[in-house]
């Protein structure tokens, strides 16, 4: 019995990763087909995400409010889960592709200090890639504003993991 739980279990992980995987290459697929769309990317061979198309962001920001605010707090700046538009991502990584797989497939380790359910099958890949081009145009405003540091400038290394919430 407890065999046939553990093989569910890995079963059910096994298909959030192909399906972000997948995910991921359509997604890349779409925007290598339209570059002057995309304007975002951690590092040469990530993703891009389109920031500067500004009703694709609107439209991620809708989402996000649907679908990611409950937890991770208005526009991303954190509430019981952790700060999205801070330019760090503690858990898996921060790339474009890395938080598109994360959005797709979710978190179910718990050592990691929480879990999150995943969004590739009740989110379509031009939804979750919306929501993270909202999360990148935010974190650029943030940035510009003086609100947050680059990430590419901060030398400390230091990873937003959870907001001090008071």
């Amino acid at each position: 019995m407890m065999l046939m739980k553990v093989l569910k279990t890995m079963a059910v992980r096994s298909l959030f990763f192909a399906t972000a995987v997948v995910s991921v290459g359509a997604v890349t697929g779409m925007l290598l087909a339209d570059p002057a769309m995309a304007q975002h990317k951690a590092n040469e061979t990530d993703m891009e995400v389109p920031t500067n198309d500004l009703e694709f962001v609107k439209k991620g920001r809708g989402m996000y409010a649907q679908r990611c605010a409950f937890c991770h707090g208005g526009d991303g700046h954190g509430g019981k889960g952790p700060c999205l538009s801070c330019g760090k991502f503690a858990y898996i990584g921060n790339t474009n592709a890395e938080i598109y797989a994360t959005i797709a497939g979710g978190l179910p380790n718990r050592s990691l200090g929480g879990t999150m359910g995943a969004f590739g099958t009740t989110m379509s890949a031009e939804e979750i890639l919306s929501v993270l081009t909202f999360l990148r145009w935010e974190e650029r405003r943030r940035i510009a504003d003086g609100e947050i540091q680059d990430p590419a400038t901060d030398k400390s290394n230091e990873q937003v993991v959870f907001p001090n919430v008071n």
